[in-house]
């Protein structure tokens, strides 16, 4: 059993991408002195998000503040080795930039796509809009008579390795000081609207000057033990992983259909997934594959499009959740407004790998100096669902 001190700085509740990242940032910042405490009841982390996620990153989001999230990411995925090195040694993350293309079948949506793609311009991402012509040009296999355009982002988008990027995230918090105990939260007293103690299913607790909420999908939960309502819960997505009978030769960007069904090439098949015809709440251990989404939805959908992968074959598959904001699909973060040490990093619907090493930093900031310093999250703060006001993000993938 990892004996532990009996009061921590930060206690971050959950240490797959959220608690990792901020424990890193924290203990990267030469202005934090105190100490930081990982609680993680599955050291395996085969049931996180973090591992069962499809591992993307992109810039085309239609929110300025999700935009520059995913900026800070790439730019620190370009220097991954660098930032998390220990002893000379880093896991390889293995960027391939292939960019986004999102597909529009009709005039309507084409004009949907190019107005996004101004603020996405304003704001530093890389993006261009292509007609038929410029599809069938550039990516050979598309049947372009389907469409009536597309937006396509630049070579910083692609895929990596999430758990290698966790991993190093991990590995360096720890060789940092950073403690991470295998433990449960079971409760958290809550005094004069402070967290006083953290309790532990093992019958230990430990005080704290901050509790952070990187519970993923169970954040809902981890905040009832305050005494405070997040709009948050697990929604079921499957992962689908094909081979086509013809090799489509050059680069596959991550594909969008209008439809919202996905897909890329991995290696030398295809991973694919789509947003559930009914996307309803799911038991947290609910990590069930639904296979009638591939044929159902996803196949008609990629093979409209692309007519090679009108002869495919399932090669694998596998089930996962997204900790879902019923809200706005956005993240939740920073401090509870009735308890005011208890910090979010919660609700990422989907986007939390890509978003993590931004959020982390920000953590880190709001803790260390009592403010962001370099992206100003206010607007993704507490007080919105309090207000239930919503920020509009259309892309959602």
């Amino acid at each position: 059993m990892t004996d532990l001190d009996s009061s921590y700085d930060v206690v971050c509740i959950g240490g797959a991408m959220m608690g990792s990242s901020t424990a890193y940032f924290l203990t990267e910042n030469p202005d934090f002195d105190g100490s930081v405490l990982v609680v993680e009841p599955d050291w395996t982390y085969d049931r996180a998000a973090t591992t069962r996620a499809q591992n993307s990153i992109r810039e085309q989001f239609t929110n300025e503040l999700n935009i520059r999230l995913s900026s800070f990411g790439v730019d620190f995925i370009a220097d991954f080795h660098e930032h998390v090195q220990v002893d000379g040694d880093s896991p390889e993350i293995n960027f391939r930039g292939t960019g986004y293309l999102f597909l529009a079948d009709t005039e309507e949506l084409y004009e949907t796509l190019e107005r996004e793609s101004e603020a996405q311009l304003s704001a530093g991402a890389d993006v261009e809009m292509l007609r038929p012509g410029d599809v069938a040009q550039r990516f050979p296999y598309m049947d372009a008579d389907q469409l009536a355009g597309a937006r396509l982002g630049g070579m910083r988008e692609g895929s990596f390795d999430g758990w290698a990027l966790f991993q190093g995230l991990r590995r360096r918090a720890i060789h940092n000081g950073a403690t991470y105990v295998k433990d449960r939260v079971v409760d958290l007293d809550v005094e004069a609207g402070r967290v006083t103690q953290i309790r532990l299913e093992s019958g230990r607790s430990v005080a704290c000057g901050h509790a952070v909420n990187t519970s993923g999908c169970r954040a809902k939960q981890v905040a009832a033990m305050a005494g405070v309502e997040l709009p948050i819960e697990p929604r079921a997505r499957t992962s689908f992983v094909f081979d086509c009978r013809t090799p489509i030769e050059g680069i596959v960007p991550l594909t969008i259909t209008p439809v919202g069904v996905h897909f890329r090439r991995e290696q030398n098949h295809y991973m694919t997934g789509a947003v559930p015809e009914h996307d309803v709440a799911v038991d947290y251990d609910d990590l069930d594959v639904r296979h009638d989404e591939f044929e159902d939805l996803i196949w008609p959908a990629v093979a409209r499009f692309v007519p090679q992968f009108d002869q495919i074959g399932l090669v694998t598959s596998w089930g996962g959740q997204y900790d879902y904001n019923t809200l706005d699909h956005n993240l939740i973060v920073g401090p509870s407004s009735a308890v005011e040490n208890l910090v979010f990093a919660n609700g990422f619907s989907g986007h939390g790998l890509q978003q993590g090493p931004a959020v982390g930093r920000a953590i880190s900031e709001l803790i260390t100096y009592g403010e962001y310093r370099t992206i100003d999250l206010s607007p993704f703060g507490y007080g919105r669902i309090e207000r239930n006001e919503p920020i509009v993000e259309h892309a959602v993938i």
